[in-house]
């Protein structure tokens, strides 16, 4: 059965210059839905970050994302 996701990512030009967007995304589970928003996302700078939460709700309410994609190049500059 999938699941509906709010999504919401930083361009790889993060964490200075970066474009945010937010989506909606199904999956059977949050790391699913996080790797197939990951396969389909298009910028020019490509994906610096994306979290994923149960719902908007979740994302406004500053609730732990249940799944998070970091660069490698993000990973080393934040550790």
């Amino acid at each position: 059965m999938l699941n509906e996701y709010f999504i919401v990512a930083n361009s790889f030009a993060a964490p200075f210059v970066s474009d945010k967007s937010e989506a909606w995304w199904n999956g059977i589970s949050p790391e699913d839905a996080l790797l197939a928003f990951r396969k389909e996302y298009k910028h020019p700078c490509g994906l610096y970050c994306a979290y994923l939460y149960a719902d908007a709700n979740a994302y406004k309410k500053k609730e732990q994302p249940l799944a998070t994609y970091m660069a490698p190049e993000a990973l080393k500059a934040w550790g």
